[in-house]
């Protein structure tokens, strides 16, 4: 059994990164290796550290920070999740790693679920600690708002898993000796995802919410009847059908024609952008078949996060109409 640790050294924050990594191996990987040193049951696996890099200045400070004496090194733009989740695609399949090793937050969650879609494996997020079996690999995490722990198991490879913040105060000996395995760039020409065709700035089809290819859904983070209707003029402007969640239209926010979820619509478009929801089972039943989905909210441990394919942490009104802005021009009030 073969896993990587991820280190994305392009976003400033590599240390809090490996330190979190570290402490999780050391007490939060149970595999179960025979022979192994105690506290390192994962000693007995074929393991590597991936650290990508932005700045040859930093080379050699990832190379010291790897929880792992095998290190593979790969340059990269700042800032660039699509390309980081298309390189670990390309060294996914049968001969490749059967767990992939996040931290939490922007270095880890965003590229977790996008390799997980990409490779056709499974995700857990926030990850407390898990444990190794040959079919598949059992986790636990904190669930309704921290307030329970919950225990799940994944069976589709690769396994992605992103840790909990808490490891990041974890304090693990550190690693004191290295071997770089290979030096490559990120892959450039990564693989267009499933809605690249799509031209958001057509109108939406006749069938609207049942029929649209692109939905942008508000939730009660839209904060009131006013960020509801900016994010519904966001939708118009980018050719998307608009639909909310509950708590949205029994405020009368917006009309219950557009409400999604057991009690609405069930839609099933390419691309659906979640603004400001919590993610109750009742409105993820009614999203659930959309190709991509993306949560845009303030609040990264929401269950919306978990379930999406692409996160963007911060205010959902705002996000949407920076979406917005980019596609298609403003209204002309003038």
């Amino acid at each position: 059994m073969r896993f990587t640790a991820i280190i994305d050294g392009t976003i400033g924050s590599a240390v809090e990164q490996a330190r979190a990594l570290a402490g999780f191996l050391e007490e939060g990987l149970h595999a179960g290796a025979p022979g192994g040193p105690p506290g390192r049951p994962w000693s007995g696996l074929e393991c590597e550290t991936l650290a990508f890099y932005a700045d040859d200045r930093e080379r050699e400070q990832l190379i010291a920070l790897a929880p792992t004496i095998a290190v593979r090194l790969v340059r990269a733009p700042e800032r660039r999740p699509d390309l980081l989740a298309a390189t670990l695609a390309a060294t996914a399949g049968e001969d490749g790693p059967d767990l992939f090793l996040f931290t939490s937050g922007q270095a880890g969650t965003e590229v977790a679920a996008r390799l997980a879609r990409r490779a056709g494996g499974s995700v857990l997020t926030g990850a407390l600690d898990i444990s190794l079996e040959p079919d598949r690999l059992l986790g636990r995490r904190q669930v309704y708002s921290n307030h329970m722990v919950g225990r799940f198991a994944l069976t589709a490879r690769p396994w992605c898993v992103a840790v909990d913040p808490g490891w990041a105060e974890a304090r693990a000996p550190a690693c004191e000796e290295h071997r770089v395995l290979s030096e490559s760039d990120a892959i450039a020409d990564a693989s267009e995802p499933p809605f690249a065709d799509l031209k958001l700035t057509d109108p939406p089809s006749a069938g609207d919410l049942a029929e649209a290819r692109v939905v942008v859904v508000a939730g009660a983070g839209a904060g009131d009847r006013d960020g509801v209707a900016r994010i519904a003029a966001a939708a118009e402007r980018m050719g998307a059908a608009f639909g909310v969640t509950r708590p949205v239209a029994m405020n009368a926010w917006a009309p219950m024609e557009r409400l999604i979820g057991v009690s609405g619509a069930r839609v099933a478009p390419a691309l659906a952008i979640v603004a400001g929801a919590s993610g109750a089972p009742a409105f993820l039943w009614g999203i659930e078949r959309a190709g991509v989905i993306v949560a845009v909210n303030s609040d990264e441990h929401a269950a919306i996060v978990g379930e999406a394919d692409a996160v963007a942490v911060g205010d959902g009104v705002a996000v949407v109409e920076a979406l917005a802005g980019l596609v298609a021009p403003p209204p002309d009030h003038g």
